[in-house]
């Protein structure tokens, strides 16, 4: 898809770069992902990579299942943890099969979407070939550079990650008879700090913690705007075939919202398997499971950025960790910028 017509696109687009904002971002995200630049899509300005252009069609036109168990999130909101309890929930606790990389058999669906075409042969070439261990290759190229076919050849039920917009999913997921949807949030200051380390550690960002914060209440970050994100699925939150969660519950309460949610699933859970499954979803379990710790991939994109950030994928897994870092300049321009977006009942402060 290398000769894609941008001049006739299927969505309408604007350059990030049109903005000294956008400017900055760009010059601050590594270029062996992001060598096309950043775009705002359509109405809403959703920014993503240049590359999702060419996948639009693609994504818009995907044809769903009718079993099929789809997990969205604004990124770095608890979608890993979520992932992981539905699945497990689905399955009747299938540990097992939970042993198999989340990345295989809950796939991040427009995750080809997202870097640059060139990034392809880089991966085959400095990546996969470099790997000793050939179970973790099969799933590591499937999970960089196929992600639309591993979506389309999974076994029913399908389970489905996404980031994408409300409005920027496949058509046949935009009404009640659709497949069933979790969607999980989070505080913007704690998305806004999660989000920083992971981009400095998965994809080389080289800007500073301040520079971060100035980008993501600008929407000029991954995925944002943030709150046009959380107030698209906050409007249909309450359609039958839609489950709205916040980390925060999960965090306060974590039986309840797995009840919560095999309730909406359909599935009987007894307290001893609530149990267990508390137990298996807890932070200290989460982070040494090397079937979604995501340390392999990790070390993956490190091999392709070259540089190194102290963290880990799952960092400190707690409520309220911007007050750990953030200066009150950071708090003062996020909280003008909370009030600025407040959703009625949700993160009004």
């Amino acid at each position: 898809m290398t000769d894609f017509d941008f001049a006739n696109p299927p969505i309408d687009f604007s350059e990030l770069s049109d903005s000294e904002i956008g400017r900055q971002w760009e010059e601050q995200c590594h270029k062996v992902f992001y060598d096309e630049g950043w775009v705002r899509l359509g109405k809403i300005k959703a920014c993503f990579a240049r590359n999702y252009v060419r996948y639009y069609e693609r994504i818009r036109d995907f044809q769903t299942q009718p079993d099929d168990i789809w997990v969205s999130s604004f990124p770095k909101c608890g979608t890993t943890w979520t992932q992981e309890m539905v699945y497990c929930i689905a399955t009747d606790l299938d540990f097992e099969a939970a042993k198999t990389g989340l990345q295989k058999r809950f796939p991040y669906f427009e995750l080809r979407a997202n870097w640059s075409p060139n990034l392809t042969n880089i991966i085959a070439d400095n990546v996969l070939k470099n790997n000793n261990n050939s179970s973790t290759e099969d799933e590591n190229k499937s999970f960089f550079l196929n992600s639309f076919d591993l979506v389309d050849h999974l076994e029913t039920p399908r389970f489905i990650k996404t980031h994408l917009h409300y409005s920027l999913l496949p058509t046949a997921m935009k009404n009640e008879q659709s497949p069933k949807m979790i969607y999980v949030t989070r505080n913007p200051k704690d998305a806004c700090i999660s989000l920083y380390h992971h981009f400095c550690l998965m994809d080389g960002y080289g800007g500073s913690l301040e520079d971060f914060v100035n980008c993501f209440v600008e929407d000029t970050v991954f995925c944002g705007p943030y709150w046009t994100h959380v107030r698209e699925y906050w409007e249909i939150k309450d359609r039958p075939n839609v489950l709205f969660l916040k980390y925060e519950d999960m965090k306060k309460d974590l039986p309840s919202v797995i009840r919560q949610t095999a309730n909406f699933l359909g599935v009987t859970l007894t307290d001893e398997k609530v149990e267990r499954l508390t137990d298996h979803l807890s932070f200290e379990s989460m982070r040494k499971n090397p079937a979604v710790n995501y340390e392999d991939i990790v070390c993956n994109m490190r091999n392709l950025h070259g540089s190194y950030h102290e963290s880990k994928f799952m960092r400190k897994g707690k409520v309220d960790s911007w007050k750990d870092e953030m200066t009150p300049e950071m708090v003062e321009k996020l909280d003008a910028w909370v009030a600025k977006n407040k959703i009625n009942g949700l993160y009004e402060k």
